[in-house]
């Protein structure tokens, strides 16, 4: 059974039938036993099975009731009409189980050597030194949790050393799977569940000859020998990328592991440009790749969702948003958010989890709403902003070198001992700019855009600039007054540094004040 809470937070407990009915009537508002890293790999899951069951029925309409869902469910799996497919345990392992491929023979039994003994083992969770978050320590887990990290597992890992391949909705081994999308601000998980859902199945019904086939892979044997190959999936497939069976012992529920010798889905040359209706993608520049020209799917660094980050997200000239993360006409017309999450991976490491959750509403002119005009004026507004936050924090560098290297006529910009003095500061600066970006002036700046044209109106732009001459000004006498300097020296460097800034600042507001 699984515990979700409803809107009061009053705690219920259904089967994954049931937990679909109360996502659909928009009861279920979050997960008790689910962990943050695991909120958006769950997300994506519900909404796609859901999603694939109701457009292999022709249906619309999001029913509320648990033994619908257990029959809309049990058609998307007709040989194994007792509902194997979806038990999270089953002993004959001719069949399959939740997110667990059926062996090919018997013989395959002996190659799931690897025992895991709690959930978080199962988890693509990489701690290397066991302290950020302690690995193996769920040991009166139940089922819940074991369901939770077998869905992470099997919709988002990567490679993970011989045998231990990733999957295909991401660009690489070493990548991420990413989210972006547009939710609503009320309803929790479940209100996220209905918008998507309904927007994939609106998709569904405009695209009669959308790419039909495979939608659930793990109900298909594997010996771990062969790749599925990517045009016999349906659009909207579930993936899986690793041979994992669950069964029951004394102390409750154990995992055993297999390797494999190709990856699950022949993705390689895709790039991670797959369809998935989260994933932001972008043209691949670097030469030598299968990929090079073609669009493959974003990878988020250690460093997240900074402003910079997001406004390139944001923007449909650097980057093609997915599906999900497109307006709607049918959006409320309050309380929007875009929400870019990952948890970054690295090569035997796991970079933090990361997650922008960016409150906005509609930007209307006249009554009327363009989704994808939308969206372009607030890509544009967030680029234009960011390029001149980048503008800010170099000439504030070039003013704080300065002072470190005591006031000399002209700066070296090329002393690491100095730029090493500088880069908490200019990163203090930034973190103070990422706080403010999406500030209420931001959709006043995008309101008037989309009113006047393709453009940022000037006075919009000079007070964004006038909000970053200041905030660099704040920073600069921080700086100054920790500045290790003896006394004359002190003095003369500060006033050249600040003399530096003021000048440059001033001549760049009058690029929009003229």
């Amino acid at each position: 059974m699984i515990g979700w809470r409803d809107g009061d937070g009053g705690l219920h407990r259904d089967s994954l039938f049931g937990v679909f009915a109360a996502l659909a009537r928009g009861d279920a508002w979050s997960f008790a036993a689910l962990r943050p890293h695991q909120r958006e790999p769950w997300h994506a899951f519900t909404v796609q099975v859901a999603a694939l069951a109701l457009i292999r029925a022709g249906r619309d309409d999001l029913p509320g009731e648990e033994t619908t869902w257990h029959d809309l469910l049990i058609a998307l799996t007709p040989d194994q009409p007792d509902g194997e497919a979806w038990a999270l345990v089953v002993d004959d392992w001719s069949k399959p189980a939740l997110l667990q491929p059926p062996l090919v023979g018997d013989a395959n039994r002996a190659d799931y050597k690897s025992r895991l003994a709690t959930p978080d083992a199962l988890d693509m969770l990489v701690t290397s030194r066991n302290h950020d978050v302690k690995q193996e320590r769920m040991v009166a887990a139940g089922e819940e949790e074991w369901l939770f990290a077998l869905v992470t597992l099997q919709t988002t890992e990567g490679f993970l050393g011989a045998g231990n391949y990733g999957i295909s909705r991401m660009n690489g081994g070493f990548a991420t799977r990413m989210s972006l999308g547009v939710r609503p601000s009320g309803g929790g998980a479940a209100g996220a569940f209905r918008r998507d859902v309904r927007r994939l199945l609106a998709d569904a019904r405009h695209r009669p000859d959308r790419r039909t086939g495979i939608g659930l892979v793990w109900v298909e044997p594997w010996d771990g020998t062969r790749s599925l190959a990517f045009d016999d999936l349906d659009e909207l497939y579930v993936e899986i990328c690793r041979r994992v069976r669950l069964r029951h012992v004394a102390e409750g529920v154990e995992g055993l592991a297999a390797g494999s010798k190709v990856a699950r889905v022949a993705g390689d040359a895709l790039g991670g440009n797959t369809g998935d209706p989260w994933a932001p993608t972008v043209i691949d520049t670097k030469k030598g790749r299968d990929t090079f020209g073609k669009p493959i799917s974003v990878s988020p660094g250690a460093n997240g969702f900074g402003y910079r980050q997001m406004a390139r997200l944001l923007d449909p000239r650097k980057v093609t948003a997915p599906l999900l993360a497109h307006l709607h006409e049918d959006d409320d017309v309050s309380g929007l958010a875009f929400v870019a999450s990952a948890l970054v991976r690295g090569q035997g490491k796991t970079e933090g989890l990361h997650r922008r959750r960016i409150l906005t509403g509609r930007i209307e002119d006249g009554g009327q709403f363009d989704p994808v005009k939308v969206l372009d004026v607030i890509g544009h507004v967030a680029s234009v902003r960011a390029d001149d936050g980048y503008e800010a924090g170099r000439r504030l560098r070039r003013a704080l070198i300065l002072m470190m290297q005591g006031g000399p006529d002209q700066a070296r910009l090329d002393d690491d001992s100095a730029g090493r003095k500088v880069d908490p500061w200019v990163k203090r600066f930034d973190a103070i700019i990422d706080r403010r970006f999406f500030g209420d002036d931001f959709w006043t700046a995008a309101a008037a855009t989309r009113a006047g044209g393709a453009e940022v109106p000037d006075d919009h732009r000079l007070a964004w600039r006038q909000q970053l001459r200041a905030l660099a000004g704040d920073v600069f006498t921080e700086a100054a007054a920790a500045a290790p300097r003896t006394a004359m020296r002190r003095v003369r460097a500060i006033a050249r540094g600040r003399s530096m800034l003021d000048g440059q600042m001033t001549n760049w507001l009058k690029e929009v004040a003229a």
